[in-house]
């Protein structure tokens, strides 16, 4: 073994888990933790208020072995995955951080793969996983490739990673804003995103090799998105306007035009569904980049937009008369 990797196999990884009700499934993910190739690592599992089991089945595994640690969400925390990330981190002591879902695989080499590509330069390693169903059964692998530069292909949905993805520098995560407790929806999205903002490609390295299994289930809110939730529609605007933001900022017309008409569907669905709410805070927060963009149609949408407010109504050909205007 060389002397990097040598100096590699003493760095502590911390892996964070955030768990809820998962007593049927995340004794697989604790025993995919435990075949790891590489063996410093501590596990920290945050558990959000479980009502089933699955602490009892936690707490088998921290009596086997001490790299495991099981602690509960404060109550003075949000309830959420979001808070309990953010917990885990907070206790971490590793030089590495992996957050994980307490649901999925990792490869025996999910660890060790990734530190291999780290130098002093790299803050973060990306991998691939593979899309599998309830009982494992491969569905596709994720295929990672740059097409233009990692913040916009991330956004576009160009390149797909999860959370489990990412294995990041503990000292580029410090002084920085991790999960967004209040975002309902959409956290990781919000999460890399900041990240990713102006991230060098000398900063980072991509694995386009899967070393983990993403269980997809039914039931997740991924699948559960055509029922409009209020709190989940704020969610989502609160990520296209920073996102909005960061696409005038680079001047990249696809991304400020894709965050412009996201809003805008999200402002003429909120009309149908009376979420006045929601359509207020658009055009508080929306009008002045709009207007940066376009002042006649930043004017134009604000004057509009409180007409259909006033009326409880929408108009589809004002909708493709706007995003035609920003998109010119």
């Amino acid at each position: 073994m060389s002397n990097n990797l040598s100096n590699r196999s003493k760095k502590l990884v911390s892996i964070i888990i955030p768990t809820f009700n998962r007593a049927h499934l995340i004794g697989e993910t604790l025993d995919s933790v435990l075949a790891q190739t590489y063996q410093n690592w501590e596990c920290i599992i945050v558990d959000d208020g479980s009502t089933d089991n699955t602490v009892e089945i936690i707490n088998a595994y921290v009596e086997k072995d001490s790299r495991f640690q099981l602690h509960h969400r404060p109550i003075d925390r949000l309830q959420g995955g979001n808070a309990s990330r953010n917990y885990g981190f907070g206790l971490s002591k590793g030089e590495f951080i992996n957050w994980f879902d307490d649901d999925d695989i990792m490869i025996d080499t999910f660890i060790s793969r990734k530190l291999e590509l780290f130098s002093e330069a790299i803050d973060l390693v990306i991998c691939s996983g593979t899309y599998v169903d309830q009982n494992l059964n491969i569905l596709k692998n994720i295929d990672l490739e740059i097409q233009s530069y990692l913040f916009k292909d991330y956004l576009l949905w160009k390149f797909q990673i999860i959370t489990n993805c990412v294995l990041i520098r503990k000292s580029f995560l410090e002084n920085k804003e991790l999960f967004n407790d209040k975002i309902l929806r959409g956290q990781e999205k919000d999460f890399f995103s900041r990240l990713f903002f102006n991230l060098t490609s000398d900063k980072y390295e991509v694995l386009n090799k899967p070393l983990f299994l993403y269980r997809q289930h039914v039931n997740t809110k991924s699948h559960q998105n055509l029922e409009y939730v209020k709190s989940f529609e704020k969610s989502k605007i609160i990520i296209a306007l920073e996102n909005l933001k960061k696409g005038i900022q680079l001047n990249d017309l696809q991304l400020t035009g894709t965050f412009c008409f996201g809003l805008l569907d999200s402002f003429f669905r909120g009309l149908e569904q009376k979420d006045f709410y929601n359509c207020f805070f658009i055009v508080r927060k929306a009008t002045p980049q709009f207007y940066s963009i376009n002042k006649k149609i930043g004017i134009e949408f604000f004057l509009s937009a409180c007409f259909f407010i006033l009326i409880n109504k929408g108009s589809f050909k004002f909708e493709k008369y706007f995003k035609k205007s920003l998109n010119a």
